[in-house]
Formats: structure tokens, C-alpha cells, sequence
């Protein structure tokens, strides 16, 4: 005999896509992200955002500290008209009692789409394989590993900023983007999206701070269908003509020992000042995926970027931090539309008929 389930869910979903990396998308897809942030990031300027993940939920498993990405996610399902669920690592049993491969069966149960922010890609690979909804990477950050780490939702924002602010006469695919310091998931992420649209992309760094040679050879491989360039160098020269300067902060998760060994590579050249900018070009603007450790109460020492430059106004981090919003409506939206009935409202009026008829029913046997 072969057993029946009786979920309420769609377990058999056709078609059924998650946003794991980049690579995985085309140009036009892109372009179509792009497009619908946009679009979304209008509506909310003008309080008319629409309610379509109204009536659904959000799983957040987060196995990391976050302030943009559950503050982004968590505000943007309860705009689109949802709910957001926080499943901290003390929350629930992933890793302890339970293993992956079964909490995505359970979450999947309850709620309809699942983001994950975690130390290893091949974690959420694997819930996406055992997931019946789709799922989303916050973040991995094994850049190094086997399976490489990345960072796919801050890319939108990244990319939606960077549309918001081209130099005149360019699209995004004309645009140069010069990482300087150490390379990490937001450049893995970065690397695959603009080598799919054929742009330049540069990483300046220390040698042994670059992008690990897997993922080269995927970015180098999309260049040659694109036309775009990718240069990895430790030359800070490389910096003039960048559209776009990105820093990446090198201190987070590191151990004293571990901070003054990067200090020690990375100052004083790698380190984003006013004078590099103006070097980079003189429209050339600056970036950050944030935190920064730029000069401040917590972190007296400047490290990848100096505090001029973060108070200066060709600093694009705090209109790249706002796009996360932006990033993550356009995720919800976009990941619970194909799998999810809308409603009738025959429907909703009948079961709320019928629901008020059965409470009235069992609290009249109780009086009874």
C-alpha cells in the first residue's frame, strides 16, 4: 500500500526554482531583477506597495549575526502584506536533534518560503534539494570551500545601486566595478553577475586575498559569451576609470592576531580614501556592503575605508544598504507567485462561514 499524504501543501511544485547564486541566472534575467526593484522601490516612495505575499510566511533561519538582512527580509514581508518568522540558532534543532535534510521537510510544511544565512553553501544546497518551497541564500560564507560561499541578495542591491547611479551615457553593462581589499562573498556574487552581463569587474588586493580559482574559471567562462573583462591584481593602479569603488571590511570573525596580519597588508594602500577615489575618476563613487570600520566609537582605527570618504557625498553605502529592501521584496514577490493559488473570495467567504458555524456549534454543546 503506498502511502497518501494529506498535507495541505503543494508538495509536487513544478518548476520549483530557489535563488541559491548568481551564476544561475541569464543577462535578461538580470536585467528583469533590475527592472522589478525598481518598480517595487517606486511603489513603497509612494505607499502603494503591493500586498502580494499577503497571507504567507517567511522562514528566516539565521546561523549568523545580521543587521541588513533580517531587518530587509522581515520588513519586506510584513510591506508585501506577510509575515516574517526568526528561527535563530537557539530557536530550533537544525544541526543538534535534527538534520537539514529533515528541518527543510517540516518548515516547508508551515510556512512558503525559506531564506538561510549560514556558514556553509552546501547547506543550503542540500535544504533546497529537500525543501518543497523555495529557497533562498542570505549568505554562506565558505568562499574558500568546496561548495563557494556568496551573498546573491546583497548582489541585487548592489546592482540595483549601481543602475541608480550609472555615469551618463552608460548602461549597466558598460560599467567598470573596482573591489579594493579583501575579496569575499559579496565579490564572488558581484563576479558572476557582471560577468553574465559582460561589464568590467576588478578585484585589487594583496596576493592571497583574491577570489579562490574556481570561481575565477566560472567568471572567466562567462566573459567569453558576455565580452566582459575581469582583472585581478594587486596593482592599486588598476583603480583609474572604475565607475564604482567597492571596500570590503577585513576584520569581522577575526582574531586579534588574525586583524594585524591583514593590517599589515592592507594599509595603507588598500585602504578606500578620498585621494584613491579621485584617482578611480572624478564621478567616481564609493561602495560598501556594510558594516564599515571607517573611523568611529567602536572601531577608533580606520581600516578599509576612512571616515572622509563615508561622510562624503560620493558615498552610495547608505543607498545600497536601503536597497536591500528593495532586493528583498523583489525575492518574496518574485519566489511566491508561481506556486501559490490566489483565493476567491467564494472561497474565503465560505470557509469563513463554515469555520464561524462549527465554533458556534462546539460552544453551544459546551453551554449545553
Amino acid at each position: 500500500m503506498s502511502f497518501q499524504s494529506s498535507s495541505a501543501t503543494n508538495l509536487h511544485k513544478k518548476d520549483l526554482r530557489h535563488f541559491l547564486n548568481m551564476n544561475q541566472f541569464s543577462k535578461e534575467e538580470i536585467l528583469q531583477w533590475i527592472d522589478l526593484m525598481k518598480l517595487l522601490k517606486d511603489a513603497r516612495s509612494r505607499n502603494a506597495i503591493p500586498q502580494l505575499f499577503k497571507g504567507k510566511s517567511l522562514g528566516m533561519i539565521f546561523q549568523q549575526n545580521s543587521t541588513r538582512t533580517r531587518v530587509s527580509f522581515e520588513t519586506a514581508a510584513t510591506l508585501l502584506g506577510g509575515h516574517a518568522l526568526m528561527l535563530g540558532a537557539a530557536d530550533i534543532h537544525l544541526g543538534k536533534k535534527e538534520t537539514v535534510e529533515d528541518t527543510a521537510r517540516v518548515l516547508a510544511r508551515m510556512v512558503d518560503v525559506i531564506m538561510i544565512r549560514t556558514d556553509k553553501y552546501e547547506d543550503i544546497e542540500r535544504f533546497a534539494e529537500y525543501a518543497s518551497i523555495p529557497v533562498i541564500n542570505a549568505m554562506s560564507t565558505d568562499v574558500y570551500g568546496d561548495d563557494c560561499g556568496n551573498h546573491p541578495t546583497q548582489c541585487l542591491a548592489d546592482l540595483l545601486t549601481m543602475a541608480e547611479h550609472l555615469p551618463s551615457g552608460k548602461r549597466l553593462e558598460d560599467i567598470t566595478l573596482v573591489c579594493v581589499g579583501d575579496a569575499s562573498t559579496p565579490e564572488v556574487s558581484l563576479g558572476y553577475a557582471l560577468s553574465k552581463l559582460g561589464a568590467t569587474f576588478k578585484i585589487i588586493a594583496p596576493e592571497g586575498y583574491g577570489l579562490p580559482e574556481h570561481v575565477i574559471e566560472k567568471i572567466e567562462a562567462n566573459n567569453k559569451i558576455s565580452g566582459g573583462t575581469f582583472v585581478m591584481t594587486d596593482n592599486i593602479d588598476e583603480v583609474v576609470g572604475a565607475d564604482f569603488v567597492m571596500a570590503e571590511e577585513w576584520c569581522w570573525g577575526r582574531t586579534e592576531e588574525e586583524i594585524a596580519e591583514r593590517d599589515a597588508a592592507f594599509k595603507p594602500t588598500y585602504v578606500v580614501t578620498m585621494e584613491l577615489l579621485e584617482k578611480a575618476g572624478p564621478d567616481a563613487l564609493f561602495m560598501h556592503v556594510l558594516p564599515a570600520n571607517a573611523g568611529n566609537k567602536l572601531w577608533p582605527d580606520e581600516k578599509e575605508v576612512t571616515r572622509e570618504v563615508m561622510e562624503s557625498d560620493r558615498n552610495a553605502a547608505w543607498d545600497e544598504a536601503e536597497n536591500r529592501l528593495s532586493a528583498m521584496m523583489a525575492l518574496l514577490v518574485y519566489y511566491s507567485r508561481p506556486h501559490f493559488v490566489v483565493p476567491s473570495p467564494a472561497d474565503i467567504a465560505y470557509y469563513e462561514e463554515r469555520t464561524q458555524e462549527l465554533l458556534s456549534e462546539i460552544f453551544d454543546r459546551r453551554i449545553s
